[in-house]
């Protein structure tokens, strides 16, 4: 789902490079300037900056500000293009896709992990739907249904749950052969341009909150090395502290984001699924038995390769589709 998102914001002045990398990469870095300001006192930087300045204008030359300047946005450009080809290594280790002995021991944390988290929540669940506590089960209900798969398909990350709740919702919906990571390159290009936008506008902010997660526990685990070689151990703290809370608060919004992603797409499923079917000129299924077996078909067909179980499939070759579902043997 990320190459459609990667393929257009690759332009210089693009709205999604400038949202997703350069503004992150633009707030990262002033904040080390920050940081590397502060043994000297940010008074007396801003003196130094200012006088340096106004001596270098007298002297007609070019001011050394304004070198500074372009080529720290030089910089920042060049920083913002580099994430981006990190954007799906990134996006997937904070889905919590790491190697297997990580996995295991943070998605079983008995105290804080995503499992027991998961667990307290649909035992609460169960809770507030046998004591009819309308506002909490209602309340409990969403969360899980946004932010959680079933239990068997848990993420060790709160991103993890988030996105493969979005993932899974289609085959949970409409079998197994639905599945939305297959089908989602095929179906992108029949969507409305409005429903795109929708879907990029959506996905944009998930992945500059997490290129600046990334960026500002750098900066801050890097200047809390600064300062401490410098002997500011009380300040490096401080700085280290900060970029931890910081970067939690980023997290948790790219969650919160990546929710409002994960609608957009099971709502592109639900309401385009047939015109991908009518792309592939097959005929519309008439009932929901009909289209499980047919999505499970072109699942084991066009992805595993079996061809035996299409092998009576008819097409239907008129442009508006059909309405027959005997075709899905």
């Amino acid at each position: 789902m990320l190459g459609n998102f990667l393929d257009k914001a690759s332009g210089l002045l693009d709205r999604n490079f400038l949202l997703a990398y350069w503004f992150p990469a633009f707030i990262a870095a002033s904040i080390a300037v920050l940081i590397s300001a502060w043994p000297l006192g940010f008074g007396k930087a801003l003196a130094l900056w200012q006088q340096e300045w106004m001596v270098k204008g007298q002297e007609g030359g070019l001011s050394a500000q304004i070198l500074i300047l372009v080529g720290a946005l030089i910089l920042i450009t060049v920083l913002a293009y580099l994430l981006m080809p990190l954007t799906r290594p990134t996006v997937r280790f904070y889905e919590g896709y790491w190697p297997r002995w990580l996995y295991r021991h943070f998605a079983g944390m008995p105290r804080w992990g995503e499992r027991a988290v998961y667990e307290r929540m649909d035992e609460d669940f169960g809770k507030a739907e046998e004591d009819d506590d309308g506002p909490r089960f209602n309340e409990l209900q969403a969360e899980l249904f946004y932010g959680y798969p079933k239990r068997e398909r848990l993420m060790p990350t709160r991103l993890g749950n988030a996105l493969r709740a979005a993932e899974d919702y289609s085959k949970d919906a409409y079998g197994g052969g639905m599945d939305t990571v297959f089908w989602w390159p095929r179906l992108w290009p029949l969507l409305p341009e409005k429903v795109q936008e929708e879907v990029e506008e959506a996905l944009t902010p998930m992945v500059a909150l997490l290129n600046f997660t990334s960026l500002v526990a750098i900066v801050s685990i890097g200047g809390s090395l600064y300062l401490g070689g410098l002997g500011f151990q009380r300040e490096g703290a401080l700085v280290l502290a900060g970029g931890v809370v910081l970067a939690f608060i980023s997290y948790r919004a790219a969650v919160a984001q990546a929710q409002s992603y994960g609608e957009r797409i099971r709502s592109a499923v639900d309401l385009y699924r047939f015109d991908l079917l009518r792309s592939l000129h097959l005929p519309l299924p008439e009932t929901l038995d009909d289209e499980i077996a047919l999505w499970e078909n072109l699942f084991l067909w066009l992805y595993n390769g079996d061809r035996g179980c299409v092998a009576k499939m008819k097409y239907d070759h008129d442009s508006g589709g059909g309405s027959g579902g005997e075709g899905t043997d």
